[in-house]
């Protein structure tokens, strides 16, 4: 009798551990990807900020470092003939 309880104990202790496991493993699983999704979400964020920062910047001609006259050099007299 104390021998089949001691074995219904093991097998009981068994089933529980192996529950406890798996419901681990779903949990981490499921809680990995979140926080490598938010991760991903925000490198993503960063590299469109920075990329619309450049694009902005080179779009603007009048923010650049160097002030370029595009007319410099090409003077023309419109009343000479």
């Amino acid at each position: 009798m104390q021998n089949q309880s001691k074995v219904s104990a093991a097998v009981v202790a068994i089933i529980a551990l192996f529950v406890g496991f798996a419901a681990g493993f779903t949990y981490g699983k499921s809680r990995g990807e979140e926080i490598g999704r938010a991760a991903l979400l925000a490198e993503q964020e960063a590299a469109a900020k920075a990329a619309q920062e450049a694009i902005a910047e080179k779009a603007n001609p009048f923010s650049s470092e160097t002030k370029v006259n595009p007319f410099e050099g090409s003077y023309k007299n419109p009343f000479a003939q």
